[in-house]
């Protein structure tokens, strides 16, 4: 349940001045000024009243120790009420209508409910966490419970409904334990842990750990939650982002280590940077003893060097910066081996390449019939399900259905398919299924035939790449896209807009293959990188050009002189299609050849059998692959739809 922000405002409004007097009543704070709104703060010791009220932000601020609290933060701390409770409360007192239908509501259909579970000795978790200086009062506040001798973290949604039960043992955990997990035999969703105290209306602060956010409430900050899942899952961003993108300020606070901080490159690029800040914690903090400690999270800072610390972070958080200029110094290293990117699955190509990195464009080319569409799908879809990344298509040519049975034709593979009239291509029903399960949620169509601007398939694109951490993006072709400008102006706008493909796969640091059909020869021959249809600023600003030639008979027999030996570079094709790399602007390896065999049966180039043969992630089969070479003669070769 959503509740916009202009009637929290207009209760708050509303309320006015009478929210300090209620507050500073239940507070009992002292020397308190009925008439300038002010007192000693309540939350530090202080000699002269520096909490004072703003009738402009219906809120407190201590300008001593810049404590924020209004009337919502009263109600959820000393009425112990969730955020949405809260603003019942609220609205109920200043008569704002609305309606609370979602509150508790159990929305979600085939979802087995965790139980709540708790013990009325909650000692052992005390124990421990008041070890890593953790009161009890927040544990309450958080809904900590004990269970079975287990610490138990509660995920309540924004209506309070709790969705996720996680347990970990309430003491240090050896490397061969499990840390964390969640509650058996029920299911679990990735929110944030804590999103139901949360108000929208204050700057969002988001921890890597619980304890962490158990660290940030403690030191006196309350608007905190925590990622459920590790670094490297990013899920919660898809499954809250509607919530998300509610607040005009998101502090994150990553660990500092590398895993930590590749979550913050990546979240706050999804997350937005323009509203995205992040604490920037060094490795070891001096404390007020004068020792110095290494730190890595927010518990860390509380334990070693207290509440104020914490608070310090947060109030100086940096932004992300949004300049046109760095120091070359401040560049980082750029580490080809453990860049991201997607292999293409053909080791020759990738002995090339490495890999396509992820921040780069690639430009696609070959003629009608020669088997680019097959390369396409088998390099740029399959090939990144296949390592665990998501894809977007824009298809401007070919009818949704007709795409999704040549990817699953890739994916499926010559175990599970067979042809019908030699070809009509029949895919099991069980394979059929397995992938339809696996690839779910994770290949993103473009799905407006009425709207093929580039604006509009751009926008649908940063939006699955921000909601749903889509890695690579399949824009096929340029000729469909709209760039809605007269004809004399289209090599200029071609050129803008790869300018613009390349900015955003730099800024969102994914793979872009941009599709771009060849100029028209009068003979057919092999194409050259001048050959690619439109602006020559495709080819000169992208990082990759390629091209998929399909070898003629004629080019497959070979040519003769008058004494009948080949011609010099006009031996025997025994390949089906050769890929031509024209450009490789990452290694530097340009201008070579992969000549790659094509399997119908499959819809498959391949150049080794165990590359025919491979079983792509939704098969579970693991008998061994085979590794014959059978002869594909039968499956028709010369045949390539494209």
């Amino acid at each position: 349940m959503l509740i916009p922000k202009e009637l929290i405002l207009e209760a708050k409004s509303k309320m006015g001045e009478k929210a300090a007097i209620i507050i500073a009543k239940d507070l009992n704070i002292k020397e308190f000024d009925e008439e300038k709104l002010r007192g000693l703060c309540p939350f530090h010791d202080e000699d002269s009243g520096s909490f004072i009220f703003n009738p402009k932000d219906n809120a407190y601020k201590c300008f001593g120790c810049g404590k924020v609290y209004g009337i919502l933060d009263h109600y959820i701390d000393y009425n112990h009420l969730t955020f949405l409770e809260a603003v019942e409360k609220l609205f109920k007192e200043e008569n704002v209508k609305f309606r609370f239908g979602e509150k508790g509501v159990k929305t979600k259909r085939e979802y087995n409910y965790p139980p709540k579970l708790s013990e009325d000795d909650r000692s052992i978790v005390e124990k421990y966490c008041s070890d890593r200086k953790i009161s009890k009062e927040t544990l309450d506040y958080c809904d900590i419970q004990q269970y079975k001798g287990n610490l138990i973290w509660n995920f309540y949604d924004e209506n309070d409904v709790l969705l996720t039960v996680k347990c970990r043992p309430p003491r240090k955990t050896t490397k061969k334990e499990n840390k964390e997990w969640y509650l058996p035999e029920y299911d679990n969703s990735p929110i944030l842990f804590n999103m139901n105290k949360i108000d929208p209306l204050q700057p969002l602060v988001i921890t890597e750990g619980q304890f962490d956010t158990l660290a940030v409430i403690e030191a006196g900050y309350k608007n905190v939650v925590s990622v459920p899942g590790g670094t490297e899952n990013l899920k919660w961003i898809e499954e809250c982002y509607d919530w998300l993108d509610r607040f005009d300020k998101i502090i994150l606070w990553s660990d500092n280590d590398k895993a930590g901080l590749n979550l913050r490159k990546e979240a706050c690029s999804r997350l937005g940077t323009f509203r995205t800040y992040f604490v920037d914690l060094p490795q070891e903090l001096e404390c007020k003893d004068g020792c110095k400690y290494p730190v890595k999270d927010a518990n860390e800072v509380l334990f070693h060097c207290g509440k104020e610390k914490v608070l310090e972070f947060i109030i100086n958080a940096k932004e992300i910066p949004i300049t046109n200029v760095i120091d070359l110094s401040d560049v980082p290293d750029f580490d080809m081996e453990n860049a991201g990117g997607i292999y293409s699955g053909i080791e020759e190509l990738d002995n090339w390449i490495s890999k396509f990195f992820f921040g780069t464009v690639v430009v696609l080319t070959g003629r009608n019939g020669n088997g680019k569409s097959v390369f396409l799908n088998q390099i740029f879809i399959a090939e990144p399900l296949h390592q665990n990344q998501d894809v977007f298509v824009f298809s401007g040519e070919m009818g949704r259905p007709v795409l999704k049975s040549w990817i699953e034709l890739v994916l499926a593979g010559r175990e599970n398919v067979t042809l019908k009239n030699n070809n009509i291509h029949i895919i099991k029903s069980e394979a059929r299924t397995q992938m339809k399960d696996w690839f779910k949620n994770r290949v993103f169509v473009y799905d407006d035939d009425k709207d093929f601007s580039a604006n509009s398939i751009l926008n649908k694109l940063e939006t699955v790449v921000r909601k749903f951490g889509v890695k690579v993006a399949v824009l096929d072709n340029l000729l469909t896209i709209d760039l809605q400008c007269k004809q004399e102006d289209l090599w200029q706008e071609q050129q803008k807009f790869m300018v613009r493909l390349i900015n955003f796969a730099s800024k969102y640091n994914i793979l872009i293959v941009l599709v771009a059909h060849p100029k028209k020869t009068a003979e057919f021959r092999r194409l050259t990188s001048d050959d690619v249809g439109g602006s020559g600023s495709l080819t000169n600003l992208c990082h990759y050009v390629l091209a998929v030639h399909r070898y003629t008979a004629k080019e497959k027999a070979g040519t003769k002189d008058g004494r009948g030996n080949y011609k010099k570079g006009f031996n025997p094709k025994k390949h089906d299609v050769v890929i031509d790399l024209f450009k490789n602007r990452l290694t530097g390896h340009a201008n070579k050849e992969i000549e790659l065999y094509f399997d119908y049966m499959s819809y498959r180039f391949f150049d080794v059998p165990k590359m025919l043969w491979k079983r792509y992630g939704w098969n579970k089969d693991a008998s061994p692959i085979r590794t014959d070479n059978p002869n594909i003669d039968d499956s028709n070769p010369d045949f390539i739809k494209d």
